[in-house]
């Protein structure tokens, strides 16, 4: 965020943002490994192995989008 004085202090907002976004990585990583876990499952699958996956992939991006894109 742009501000008009020079000696504006922006206190922790950028580490606790970048600490978002790692940890939106995170949380995006385990729904790809969920994603691709469920997939490799054996047997009869429901609905949930085709969509808990993904769920938490796009939670995770959403929390990266956010995490990064304020910074």
């Amino acid at each position: 965020m742009a501000h008009n004085n020079p000696h504006y202090d922006p206190g922790w907002a950028g580490f606790f943002l970048a600490l978002l976004g790692i940890a939106g990585c995170l949380i995006a990583f385990t729904g790809l490994a969920v994603t691709i876990a469920l997939l490799r499952v054996g047997g009869r699958k429901t609905w949930g192995n085709y969509v808990i996956g993904p769920a938490i992939l796009v939670i995770g991006l959403a929390i990266i989008a956010v995490g990064f894109q304020l910074l």
